[in-house]
């Protein structure tokens, strides 16, 4: 019963908030608007309501500016000064670089420690001897190559002038 009743009440209010036009400036679509606005008819009803436009009333001529966009932005609003950099996609690139970097040292760590592990645990059989060295030297190709791939990267930055990293 109590499943019921609430599914009820879930149903009722969605019903409320979807077919009630919640706008205080709703009009019938015979008024007219103020400058600068123009009418968009509520689905479902006769009624209009009176939106603001930025392009002078055409609503086909709306177009979103920086402006606008920097008003939905939570890194603008909020002050960030990340904002500037995150808005390209190279910055967004470079600041997962920032932490894909010390995650791949810590990776590399694990990595010479398992393998040191199991060498010195398959010391007495050649197999466990043997896996163990091909971690171990699996990781330091693969830090040798994000090494020489981050300071490519760096002398790329003083080549070209430009900001990767």
């Amino acid at each position: 019963m109590k499943k019921i009743l609430t599914y009820a009440l879930t149903t009722v209010l969605f019903l409320t908030l979807t077919l009630v036009p919640a706008s205080v400036n709703a009009i019938s679509c015979d008024d007219a608007c103020p400058a600068g606005t123009y009418k968009s008819k509520i689905s479902g009803t006769d009624i209009c309501e009176c939106l603001t436009n930025n392009s002078g009333g055409d609503p086909e001529a709306f177009a979103v500016t920086d402006q606008t966009l920097d008003e939905f932005d939570p890194l603008v609003i909020s002050g960030s000064k990340q904002a500037e950099r995150l808005s390209t996609f190279g910055g967004i690139i470079s600041r997962l670089l920032e932490f894909a970097f010390p995650l791949a040292g810590m990776i590399l760590f694990v990595m010479i420690v398992v393998g040191g592990f199991q060498m010195l645990t398959g010391a007495a059989g050649q197999k466990g001897l043997e896996e163990g060295r091909k971690k171990v030297t699996t990781a330091i190709l693969g830090f040798l190559l994000l090494f020489s791939a981050y300071w490519i990267a760096q002398l790329l930055e003083l080549v070209f002038n430009i900001q990767i990293l």
